[in-house]
Order: structure tokens, then sequence, then C-alpha cells
């Protein structure tokens, strides 16, 4: 089995921890034999490659880009440890990875064919509910994301991601003291792909914010909304 998997920790992910006990053991034995890893950097999926499994992330992290025709790439999400790719692909009649898949970390992935995943589905009403409730997620997750990157300013949608960081860091419920701090998840450069912008012009935007009063810039990776 492989040793560099945490099997404690990825049985409580989402799905993973659905699965029924023989299930489970199951999914140790397929990783122990056809796991496959891959190095920070390192293209796993490239946009236009046929989607034949679920692939759920054992250790690490990926980033999922697109490329225009202009040639700016756009960072759209970030899958970590115990989350799953393929699942809104998997059972379409055109599974065709739309985006380009990266390895963030060296990481390691384990396949599911289609076969395994729909036995399991059939078995565990609790997986099958998991398994839509992923499809449904990550569908709303990659339309958000696209509609971030072709819609409005540049500040309009980094306003818009701040929001989503402050609500998700703090919660729906504030108290009346609440400071509006965030903590932003990627680099700057991460931050300027996501919009497909040269990391100069992210910069000279979040100056610009700073300086009419949107924003305050405490360190390289925290800020503050100022406004309402």
């Amino acid at each position: 089995m492989d040793s560099s998997i945490d099997f404690y920790h990825l049985r409580k992910a989402p799905m993973i921890k659905d699965l029924l006990i023989e299930q489970w053991e199951e999914f140790k034995e397929i990783a122990s034999r056809s796991s496959r890893s891959y190095a920070k950097g390192q293209i796993i999926y490239i946009e236009g490659d046929v989607c034949e499994s679920a692939d759920f992330i054992a250790t690490g992290s990926l980033h999922v880009k697109r490329h225009d025709i202009e040639g700016r790439t756009f960072m759209i999400e970030r899958f970590k440890m115990g989350d799953m790719i393929g699942a809104n692909l998997l059972f379409s009649s055109n599974a065709i990875y739309p985006m380009t898949i990266i390895a963030e970390t060296d990481c390691t992935i384990v396949s599911i064919e289609k076969q395994q995943v729909l036995e399991w589905c059939q078995a565990s009403s609790d997986f099958l509910e998991s398994y839509l409730n992923e499809i449904s997620d990550k569908t709303k997750v990659l339309v958000r994301a696209v509609k971030k990157i072709s819609t409005g300013t540049l500040r309009e949608k980094l306003m818009v991601y701040f929001e989503e960081l402050l609500e998700s860091q703090v919660g729906k419920d504030k108290s009346p003291k609440y400071d509006k701090k965030i903590r932003l998840p990627i680099t700057k450069k991460e931050l300027a792909q996501r919009y497909g912008v040269a990391r100069t012009s992210l910069s000279r935007e979040l100056k610009r914010m700073e300086d009419d009063g949107i924003i305050l810039i405490i360190d390289s990776n925290v800020l503050e909304i100022l406004v309402d």
C-alpha cells in the first residue's frame, strides 16, 4: 500500500467517508496497486483529454487552469486532498476535460473506473447522494469562476472575490464589531492568473484600490475591506 497516503485523514474526506466498509477496503486496494504520483508543475490532464475515471486526490493539491486564444492563463480553481476531479464529466455524453489540470504540489491521485463508481453508487445511497452533491458543487464552482473572469473590470472582479473570501472566513453571522480583514489563500501570482492579467497589473490595481480607500493592504497576503 502506498505509504505516502494518509488513509486515516483521507477516510474523513467528503464522499470517501460515505463509502461502506467493504468499499473503503476496495478503495485502499486500488490505491495500493494503481495510484499515480505527479511532481509539482506536472500536467495531469490537458484541455481536450477524455475523462475515463473519477480521480481522488490522495496527497497534495491541484490547480485547474484555462488558456485563452490570446495566450493568457486563468487560474480557475484549486483542489486539495480528499477532493475529486472528473465527477461531473465521468457520466457525460461528452466526457472531455474543458480545462488543464496541473499539480500545484507533489501529489498522488487514485483513479476509480466508471464501472466501479457506478457499483458504489448502486450499493450505497449515502455515497450516491455525496457523489451527486459533488457534481452540483463543482459545477457551481466552475460556473462562478468562469463568470468572474468573463465579466466586469478587474476591480469589480477582485471585490467579488474579496467579499466571497470574507464570507467564507468570517461567516454570514457577523458580530457588530467584526473587522473585514481577509487572508488571501493564494499568491499574488496565482491571483493574477485567476483573472488573466500580469502580476504588475494586479499590483497596480490593488494600489489604486488602496489609494481610493477601498481596501487597506496590511501585508503580502492580508488586507482589509474598508467599504460596505
